[in-house]
């Protein structure tokens, strides 16, 4: 009877300790699932913060430059941004312009280029009328990234790369683009608050230029 009791006993410890065992990796697998939900929830209160912002502080009325200095202000810390910049084509006269231009810590005076060179990423934006990510430096070079004389002198180059182009019709008038030192930094929902950002500046842009032409 002691012999078949104890084995008992040992049999429902052993029970026990299995499903304690499950227990804890339920527990740690419901942890898991909050932290990524808070995770996500804290994004989507920072995009929404972000398009709020942006909203708030693009309008019709003011330049080019204003216009990205705003938006450069409401998004620059949110997506750990390395470099930002707007640059505005010119078709009629072959010029692509870079009316803000942010990097190493700093905004810099960037020389304009022709877009009929097709130097760099920045016209095969305006070419394709469609926007690019880059996620790698190896990538970028690949691609046909130019150098900016900042990055020659300091080694900082950008990793991540999103530029998107400005305005709607046949030819875009401008481009804004995000840059990142981090590899890949942008995810997909990442760059749909750019793309949403863009359009924002776009309807700027548009609506200025038919005010004008009154």
């Amino acid at each position: 009877m002691g012999f078949f009791g104890g084995k008992t006993r040992d049999l429902a410890s052993v029970g026990r300790e299995e499903r304690l065992r499950q227990l804890e990796e339920e527990n740690r697998a419901l942890r898991n699932r909050m932290e990524e939900t808070q995770e996500l929830v804290r994004h989507l209160d920072e995009d929404r913060d972000l398009l709020l912002g942006a909203a708030k502080r693009l309008r019709p009325g003011l330049s080019p430059r204003e216009l990205g200095e705003a938006l450069m202000e409401v998004c620059f810390k949110p997506l750990g941004l390395a470099c930002f910049y707007v640059a505005l084509a010119d078709w009629d006269h072959d010029q692509l312009d870079f009316v803000l231009y942010h990097e190493g810590g700093r905004v810099r005076q960037h020389p304009s280029r022709r877009l009929s060179e097709r130097a760099g990423l920045s016209e095969r934006v305006l070419s394709g009328h469609r926007a690019i990510y880059i996620r790698t430096m190896e990538e970028g070079q690949a691609a046909g990234s130019l150098l900016t004389a900042a990055e020659q002198a300091t080694g900082l180059i950008p990793h991540s790369w999103y530029g998107i182009p400005l305005g709607t019709g046949g030819r875009p008038v401008g481009l804004v683009s995000f840059q990142s030192f981090q590899t890949d930094a942008f995810s997909e929902s990442r760059r749909g608050v750019m793309d949403a950002l863009a359009a924002l500046m776009s309807n700027c842009l548009c609506l200025q230029t038919e005010l004008q032409g009154r």
